[in-house]
């Protein structure tokens, strides 16, 4: 506490420096968000030097943005305030979804360790800590001045609890993964008890936060594992558990061992210096010398004295360097257990648990979004049109292209929303392009599977060979031609309507007995290119 008290007395202004910065690093980290934004809105409307100035004076770059005439400074603004609506463009579906993923993976309920929290278990360490690191800082710096000695001790006590907070913490992680699995087994176990067909453990790994609803029909137990991470074996896994383990244990008794080495040496330095009453005693010439008798009586009641008193010293100073051990292990399992009891072992629960923070229902949190949505979009917006005016303002002074005027004039029908909302239109002809290629390797993927027992069966009884190649042709290029047609309505109709189809359509084809497909694959193949051919 000296140490610390001559920090704050000679190095004030240092210390409230590195302090205040500190508490800005924390303040723009928990609102980075908030501060981006604003420091994006004050960045474009900086006078002469800012962003949106510099855009205006290039109005006659022209892109093609979603089958749409834009100029390249209208995009660039655009995409700068998206990436920010787009962290406020949610909905109560990732709500729904976010509780999903957290019941399933048997999360719900749980938080990450409060900063408040983190301060406490440090504090807490780094107190322990110094009360053995001034003690190895005399060996660890051996002649050092008792400064220099101090300051080692604040070093090596902040090493030592860095070190013990993260391996407490992260050993209470592991244990609570190491939970789930093993409540995953025993209902897997008692699954399989009763029905010895049940499959083996295996993880769907395509299992996020927005493919939650996927495994709606799969057991607990499944649901439990596609969202955790495990190993081949679906084990519990101890390895951080023993190496916390161990270090602690070593650090207790190596801590406890060189607590009683100092003891006994301060006992040796005690006994080995000569008293200082002794020295300056003053002896009278005439008395008369004690007998001899008496002389020897004293010094064996002065040394078995000496005696008690050291046992009695030693006695009480390894009984309280035992009990400070017992209380170092005792905080290392307060904090494993807080480890424990917060964070997350699924994958994706620390982002579920971010989305529903701290809202009740699904109506609030929509209605919170919503009028952040709004704020961003009005900011963007009014951006957007300062803009535009004054592109048009050097348009008409500078710019004789009509093409150029013909594209600032039409500025009206070009605004943030519908950017936003072009932007959102191709992300949901990407996704359904996505899950049509899903959706064609899973079919192609079950007819591989089912002409092996096809062919097996036509073998057996003689089934006349399949259909010839020119019927084959056609049925195939009709097949081409409702795909192409299903692929153009499929361009019209919305999301829903297009993952309903296909998951029509894939069970349709499941249920369906497939033909040979090697050599339709080879047909189908050649009949597209020529149709592509055609086309072109």
């Amino acid at each position: 506490m000296d140490f610390v008290s001559m920090l704050f007395n000679e190095y004030r202004a240092l210390v409230s420096l590195l302090l205040s910065l500190m508490v800005l690093v924390v303040v723009i980290t928990v609102w980075w968000d908030k501060v981006s934004f604003w420091w994006l809105n004050t960045w474009y409307a900086f006078p002469l030097i800012g962003k949106e100035s510099r855009l205006a004076k290039d109005y006659e770059t022209q892109v093609k943005i979603y089958d749409k005439d834009w100029l390249n400074t209208e995009v660039a603004l655009c995409t700068d305030f998206a990436a920010h609506y787009e962290k406020v463009n949610k909905d109560e579906e990732l709500f729904s979804k976010s509780q999903d993923y957290l019941g399933k993976v048997t999360e719900n309920g749980r938080n990450n360790l409060h900063i408040l929290g983190w301060i406490l278990i440090a504090a807490l360490v780094f107190v322990e800590a110094m009360g053995f690191s001034y003690v190895l800082s005399g060996f660890t710096i051996p002649g050092a001045s008792e400064k220099l000695q101090q300051q080692g001790a604040v070093g090596i006590a902040f090493i030592i609890s860095v070190l013990l907070v993260g391996l407490t913490h992260f050993t209470g992680h592991e244990l609570h993964a190491n939970s789930l699995i093993k409540k995953a087994k025993v209902w897997w176990k008692n699954a399989k008890n009763r029905d010895k067909a049940t499959p083996e453990l295996a993880p769907n790994t395509r299992i996020n936060l927005d493919k939650t609803f996927e495994d709606d029909d799969d057991p607990q137990y499944k649901q439990v594992i596609n969202r955790i991470s495990t190993n081949a074996e679906v084990k519990p896994r101890y390895f951080i558990t023993t190496i916390t383990a161990i270090a602690i244990i070593v650090i207790a008794v190596l801590a406890t061992y060189v607590r009683g080495q100092v003891l006994e040496k301060n006992h040796i330095i005690i006994v080995g210096s000569p008293e200082t009453s002794a020295v300056y005693q003053e002896q009278d010439p005439y008395a008369e010398a004690p007998p001899a008798f008496l002389v020897e009586e004293s010094k064996s009641a002065d040394a078995k004295t000496d005696t008690d008193i050291w046992e009695r010293e030693q006695k009480g100073g390894w009984g309280t360097f035992i009990f400070l051990a017992f209380l170092f292990i005792l905080l290392q399992i307060f904090g494993i257990l807080i480890g424990f009891k917060t964070g997350f072992a699924g994958k994706h629960s620390k982002d579920a648990r971010k989305e529903i923070g701290n809202f009740k229902s699904e109506r609030e949190f929509k209605t919170h979004y919503s009028r952040l949505k709004q704020q961003v979009a009005r900011v963007a917006q009014k951006r957007l049109t300062n803009l535009q005016q004054r592109m048009n303002q050097k348009a008409e002074t500078n710019c004789q292209d009509p093409k150029v005027l013909e594209v600032l004039e039409a500025c009206g029908d070009r605004s943030f929303l519908t950017y936003m909302e072009d932007l959102g239109n191709a992300e949901s002809r990407y996704d359904q392009s996505v899950r049509l290629r899903e959706h064609q390797t899973l079919a192609s993927h079950q007819a591989m599977k089912s002409t092996p027992v096809v062919a097996t069966t036509n073998a057996v009884e003689g089934v006349e060979a399949p259909e010839a190649a020119e019927a084959m042709e056609a049925r195939l290029k009709a097949e081409l031609v409702a795909e192409a047609s299903a692929r153009k309505a499929a361009e019209a109709e919305t999301s829903e309507q297009a993952e309903q189809r296909i998951r029509q359509e894939l069970l349709a084809e499941i249920a369906q007995q497939k033909k040979p497909v090697e050599t339709e694959e080879q047909m189908r193949d050649r009949l597209r290119k020529e149709m592509l051919g055609e086309l072109s």
